[in-house]
């Protein structure tokens, strides 16, 4: 007996969807399908990053002008009810502004978690967090401060 799947009939599968078209392969035109219009985006590296599709677009437009080879691979997936948790690597090359800072034509590999609420087969609230001081070490832009090791007796 087969099963008629429709694209958003598995909330992971939006989800994965939205990644890879999105987030990957720039096809903006699938975040209206995908995601609902006044979705908020909770990022604490982007406070200031208002809640709708419109802006959403901006900020995928903005974060793969500054990485144009921007690719997220998702490491794990875990679905609830109506959330999708998410662990990821995204890499790329700082070829372009990004968060005020000139290119570096660095690579860069960061990991993250986000989280996204789906309803009626939309993303409706989406939550990520991921290191930026990370990012910007592998930039040269910035250092972590070192700890100093306490010496044993």
């Amino acid at each position: 007996m087969t099963t008629d799947r429709s694209p958003c009939s598995d909330n992971k599968q939006l989800v994965h969807r939205f990644m890879d078209e999105c987030w990957n392969l720039g096809k903006f035109e699938s975040i209206r399908e995908m995601v609902a219009d006044n979705c908020p985006i909770h990022d604490p590296v982007f406070p200031s990053l208002a809640p709708g599709v419109q802006n959403l677009m901006r900020h995928i437009i903005t974060c793969r002008n500054g990485f144009p080879d921007l690719n997220f691979s998702v490491d794990d997936t875990i679905a609830e009810r109506d959330e999708v948790v998410l662990h990821w690597t995204a890499r790329g090359t700082h070829r372009s502004l990004f968060l005020g800072l000139q290119p570096t034509n660095r690579s860069a590999t960061v990991t993250g978690t986000s989280i996204f609420k789906v309803e009626d087969c939309k993303i409706v609230e989406q939550w990520a967090d991921w290191n930026l001081l990370s990012l910007l070490e592998q930039l040269g832009i910035a250092m972590a401060p070192k700890v100093e090791e306490k010496a044993r007796t």
